[in-house]
């Protein structure tokens, strides 16, 4: 309303609208509200989410946006309803599917993407179809006319690592940098690229040089940890697993890595106090969770771990391993 009506404040729109219909339009479900729990809550959301993502009377691009949502809680459970979205007469809900089915087994991966190798929509064709030579050459051929950019040339470094040819996309990796230093993928990716040819030394330097550049880049950071985690440089490792951590404090999977380091080193307390603070931040995180009663069950405090193991199975109120493991911890002299 206030759109059209720029000199109108919300809440006079909000009393408009009680006159219009009564107030009964407060309580009706926004697709807002479930989004933001899918952004929020984890898997907790992850009803809501199939439920919106499979009503055809709510917009293709919010129904893709859920199905982005839901990828990282992908499992051989959701195959069925993947495949669902493969079929979809919107090509943004099809292109959101194949991200779904991105890390299945491969022998569904290609039964399931397969017919969308033919898809009307180049983009579909395209997305993530390099498993037959046609699609393969197509999407090829569509990141060197974009070569100027270098997102383009980051996805053309990332294809020809899959293909094996680290060289190749060492080369694509180089050259998306030299178009934008700034690009920090970019710089991940390359590092990545060296740790597969067993170069790590070229990695790490390239990590160092993006992040003089971008010093407050959380992924790099965390990227440079693992890295030296490998060189088995646990301490400093440490601190760069801090400074991501610190960096982007809404990033569980970095707090996680930074709290199993932590815990790795001895330092039991400080990791459980990062991993309470990464679950007061996202409260339905399951790696946050196990971590915390895992670490709790190795100081000895069944108590506490017996708190979040019941969390857990609030989140998972059918799985039997945890179920399992609360009889386990009832069963201990707490």
């Amino acid at each position: 309303c206030t759109q059209c009506h720029q000199n109108r404040k919300p809440t006079w729109a909000a009393k408009t609208l009680d006159k219009w219909y009564g107030k009964s339009w407060r309580e009706r479900p926004h697709y807002g509200t479930t989004l933001h729990a899918g952004a929020t809550e984890g898997i907790k959301a992850l009803p809501s989410l199939l439920e919106l993502a499979q009503n055809s009377a709510t917009p293709a691009i919010v129904r893709a946006t859920a199905i982005t949502l839901i990828k990282p809680m992908m499992n051989p459970e959701l195959l069925t309803f993947a495949r669902q979205q493969l079929q979809d007469t919107d090509p943004s809900v099809r292109i959101a599917g194949l991200g779904l089915i991105e890390f299945v087994d491969p022998i569904n991966r290609v039964l399931s993407a397969s017919p969308l190798l033919d898809d009307s929509v180049r983009g579909v064709r395209t997305n993530r179809l390099e498993s037959r030579n046609s699609a393969m050459q197509e999407y090829m051929n569509t990141l060197k006319i974009n070569a100027d950019w270098p997102a383009e040339n980051s996805n053309l470094g990332n294809l020809y690592l899959r293909q094996g040819k680290i060289d190749e996309a060492i080369t694509a990796y180089q050259r998306a940098l030299t178009l934008d230093p700034h690009f920090v993928g970019a710089y991940i990716n390359i590092a990545d690229a060296y740790r597969q040819q067993q170069h790590d030394d070229e990695g790490e330097k390239q990590l160092r040089k993006g992040l003089a550049l971008l010093p407050e880049a959380a992924d790099l950071h965390h990227a440079l940890g693992l890295l030296l985690v490998r060189k088995s440089d646990k301490t400093t490792a440490l601190k760069e697993f801090a400074k991501a951590t610190k960096l982007a404090p809404n990033d569980a999977r970095y707090a996680y890595v930074y709290a199993i380091a932590l815990n790795s080193l001895g330092k039991q307390r400080q990791a459980l106090t990062v991993l309470k603070a990464a679950n007061h931040r996202q409260p339905h995180n399951l790696d946050i969770i196990s971590a915390l009663i895992s670490i709790h069950r190795e100081a000895g405090d069944n108590k506490a771990a017996l708190i979040y193991a019941r969390k857990a199975a609030e989140m998972l109120p059918n799985n039997k391993e945890i179920q399992q493991l609360i009889t386990e911890l009832e069963g201990v002299k707490l």
